[in-house]
């Protein structure tokens, strides 16, 4: 377990070092492109920074609605918390490990179990690349009509997330457990989907949030852009907004650090926006990120982490 652990910490360092080094000869052999590039309206980043803010509140509502069925009752200051620190440990840590302590938390001050937080967690993946994916298609037909660009590639990326997810939340079953301890707990976690797949409230409430979330998103983009005089069309903002579905599944570095950012780059050439002014953007995007999880962070874990103490010694 240990060399496993440190394999990837490996991996994920040398791949960060590895974007980092590629990102720094890219800027320095096309620096000119990026000197074109300033701040006109840096008023905006205060709204950016807001509308992160949003965004993390959004993510704590998610988190309360959905301990719901397991009669969990979250109050302001662990749903928020939680969502703040769960970014933090991501940005401080590879491989989601603000996912981790964002279990040990629950289960330790509500004994939610890791199976059940496993399985909720797979219902607002599904919910989240099934939103993701359907607004993602919708732009990229309203991109086509407007500007003419149609790639196929993306277009299969969109379709990989959303032909699945919409069969799990159309036809997923309820598996009975067996005699083995081993496969029981694949089970539960399949069932534990479906609790919260039957509670329509609750899955109702987190498709608004998250379809929010891609909403919001989508004005943070374009405001973000227009800090640099880059005028992007709605349709375009909600695309770039979608794409963050990939970066899910290969965040291996501290908050997919350098990962989003090849994507942003990637995906904004797909769209006509030029690599200098993608990355600047995203550049932007996550100091402003940093911002706020390095404030607001180590706050809410000594807030969590001290209220949990308090509970268990009884004072």
């Amino acid at each position: 377990m240990i060399k496993l652990k440190n394999l990837k910490k490996v991996i994920s360092i040398t791949v960060l070092i590895l974007i980092v080094v590629l990102c720094g000869i890219y800027i320095y052999t096309h620096f000119s492109d990026f000197k074109q590039l300033s701040l006109v309206r840096p008023e905006y980043i205060f709204v950016l920074l807001v509308f992160g803010l949003f965004n993390s509140w959004t993510n704590g509502l998610i988190i309360k609605y959905v301990a719901e069925p397991f009669d969990i009752k979250l109050k302001f200051k662990e749903w928020f918390g939680l969502s703040i620190i769960t970014s933090f440990y991501n940005l401080i840590t590879p491989f989601k490990g603000g996912l981790a302590a964002k279990a040990v938390y629950l289960k330790q001050r509500h004994n939610f179990s890791y199976t059940n937080f496993l399985a909720t967690w797979m219902g607002i993946y599904v919910i989240n690349f099934f939103a993701a994916s359907f607004l993602g298609l919708i732009s990229l037909y309203f991109i086509y009509l407007k500007y003419n660009i149609f790639n196929v590639i993306v277009l299969f990326i969109f379709l990989a997330f959303l032909i699945p997810t919409l069969i799990i939340i159309l036809f997923s079953p309820e598996f009975k457990e067996t005699k083995h301890e081993f496969i029981n707990k694949f089970i539960r976690v399949l069932n534990g989907w479906n609790i919260v797949r039957k509670n329509k409230k609750i899955v109702v409430m987190a498709s608004i949030i998250i379809i929010a979330q891609i909403l919001i998103n989508s004005f943070s983009c374009m405001i973000a852009y227009d800090i640099f005089n880059i005028k992007i069309g709605i349709e375009k903002a909600i695309f770039l907004s979608t794409i963050s579905i990939v970066g899910i599944l290969v965040q291996i570095t501290p908050a997919g650090l350098g990962i989003n950012e090849v994507l942003a780059v990637f995906f904004g050439l797909v769209v006509g926006i030029t690599p200098a002014q993608a990355l600047t953007v995203a550049i932007l995007g996550r100091i402003i990120s940093v911002l706020i999880m390095f404030t607001l962070g180590p706050i809410y874990s000594f807030v969590l982490i001290k209220k949990d103490k308090v509970s268990k010694t009884g004072v």
